[in-house]
Parts: C-alpha cells; sequence; structure tokens
C-alpha cells in the first residue's frame, strides 16, 4: 500500500473516530432538548425516541413559573458573577505572589494546593457546611459566593502560578528599578501580561459556580429564594401530579445552559488562547 493510500486510510480513521467521539458528547444535549417538548406520559414511555409525536412547547412556559426562574436566574447571575471577580482577584494574586516570591511554607503551601484538587466537593461538604454555620455565613447568598471562592483556589492558583513562572522575573525587576512597588508592577505590568490566563480562569470559574448544585442546595435548604437555577430546576422534577416531571425539569434544564452555551461560544478564543498559554509557559 502506498505511502498516500496509508495516509488517506489514516485521516479516515480519525475523523471516523473523532465523529463518533462528538456524537457521544453531543447526544444527552440533544436528547434533553428533544424530551424538554414531550408530555411526561411520551417521556416515560417514549424508550430512547429523542423528538416527541407531539411537541410541547409549554413545558417552558410552565417550567419557568414553576421554578421562579427570574428570582432564580438572578441569584445565579450574582453568585457566579461575585465568584468568578472573587476567584480572578485572590488567585492572581496569590498565583503571582508565590511565583515571584520566597516565603516560610510556600512548598508546603503548594504542596496543600496540589493535595486539595484531588479531593471531591462530597468530601468536603460537611465539613465546609458546619465550619459556614459556625460562621453564620449559611442562608446567604455572600456566604455561597465566599465559600465558592475559597473552594476554587488550588486549582486556579496553581494555574495562575504555571503562567506566572513562563514569564521572565527581568520585567519584574526593570519595574522594581525605576521605582515600582510590588504591588505596582502587580497591577500595571503583571495583569495585562496575565490576561490570556485570567481569560481561562474566568471561563473555568464562571462555568463551576453557575453549575455547583449541592453547596447551593445545602446553603438554602431553609431560605428557598436564595435558590440558583441549578438547585431550582432539579426541584421541578417533583412538581408533577404524582409522577415525576422529567420533560418539565428538561425544559428548565435547557433554559438554565443556555448561559454557559453563549459565554462560551463569545469567550471560546480567549479560553483556547489561555490553555494553550499556559501549556507553553508552564
Amino acid at each position: 500500500m502506498s505511502r498516500k493510500a496509508n495516509r488517506t486510510r489514516n485521516m479516515f480513521l480519525l475523523y471516523a473516530g473523532l465523529a463518533i467521539i462528538i456524537c457521544l458528547l453531543v447526544f444527552p444535549l440533544i436528547y434533553a432538548v428533544g424530551g424538554s417538548f414531550k408530555s411526561t406520559e411520551e417521556f416515560l414511555l417514549g424508550g430512547m425516541k429523542v423528538f416527541p409525536e407531539i411537541w410541547h412547547p409549554e413545558n417552558y412556559g410552565k417550567a419557568w413559573k414553576q421554578a421562579n426562574f427570574a428570582r432564580y436566574t438572578f441569584n445565579s447571575v450574582f453568585f457566579a458573577a461575585a465568584s468568578v471577580l472573587g476567584i480572578m482577584v485572590t488567585t492572581s494574586m496569590t498565583g503571582y505572589t508565590m511565583s515571584r516570591c520566597n516565603f516560610p511554607g510556600k512548598s508546603l503551601l503548594a504542596g496543600t494546593f496540589g493535595f486539595m484538587m484531588f479531593l471531591i466537593g462530597a468530601v468536603t461538604l460537611f465539613p465546609i457546611f458546619q465550619l459556614c454555620r459556625k460562621l453564620g455565613l449559611l442562608d446567604s447568598v455572600w456566604g455561597m459566593v465566599i465559600t465558592q471562592v475559597a473552594t476554587a483556589q488550588p486549582f486556579f492558583c496553581i494555574l495562575v502560578l504555571g503562567y506566572c513562572n513562563g514569564i521572565s522575573k527581568e520585567i519584574d525587576e526593570a519595574a522594581i528599578i525605576d521605582g515600582a512597588s510590588f504591588f505596582k508592577v502587580y497591577t500595571t505590568i503583571m495583569l495585562p501580561i496575565m490576561k490570556p490566563i485570567l481569560a481561562t480562569t474566568g471561563i473555568l470559574a464562571f462555568r463551576d459556580a453557575w453549575n455547583n448544585y449541592m453547596m447551593p442546595l445545602a446553603f438554602t435548604l431553609s431560605r428557598s429564594e436564595l435558590r440558583p437555577l441549578t438547585v431550582g430546576v432539579v426541584l421541578l422534577k417533583d412538581q408533577g401530579d404524582g409522577v415525576a416531571a422529567w420533560s418539565t425539569m428538561l425544559a428548565g434544564t435547557v433554559m438554565s445552559i443556555a448561559p454557559i452555551l453563549v459565554v462560551y461560544l463569545f469567550l471560546n478564543r480567549y479560553f483556547i488562547e489561555g490553555i494553550t498559554a499556559g501549556a507553553v509557559k508552564g
């Protein structure tokens, strides 16, 4: 077999494999969109059929009213925006400081961050809940924001640290010789250079905050008006007439993931740029 034929076969296998992976990744989203237009009876009895025989767009209006979408959307937007701002500010400072300064316990702190990245949220949820209860942070949106920012530190600090390590220290030294303080170097020189990794941090932090379910559920058990969309949408399933209202829940789910898709579509270029730059510099 000629080299050209081998290359053609390999390319065909590559694209065929990629097509299968894309189908597997996209199918749940398509199934959710189709299921959101089904009646409850058809959803339960229709098996794996993706699209409904009779379309029910009223499921979206029902989900909007039953899930109190206007209020929960505001809660989610506020929670996600405040968390993103807090994470970007704190992790950029911490990552830059750890990259440029030597202080007692630096290696221990970096090792602790690395260890915390491997702990799943379910393991730390109860200790965090108890700590926040003693600090009076429960039943508060700000309590959720503070917790979200704190728990996001390990991953994003290491991400920013790796990026800053790839930036020449001569830039800092030249600015310090000209009379700039450490904080001045951070705000006027480093932050503009860190835009790609901060964009990546912002997108990932927004995704994590918007999709977070367990922590907001625990924080809003006694105050339903503080629930974000993720909690409100899941509760839609239990509002059917004696059966699980899966189609209504899926309608709410489709509406709740729309902001994530919009954010990613508009900021995809910055996300890829930040990941690529971080990989090269780290």
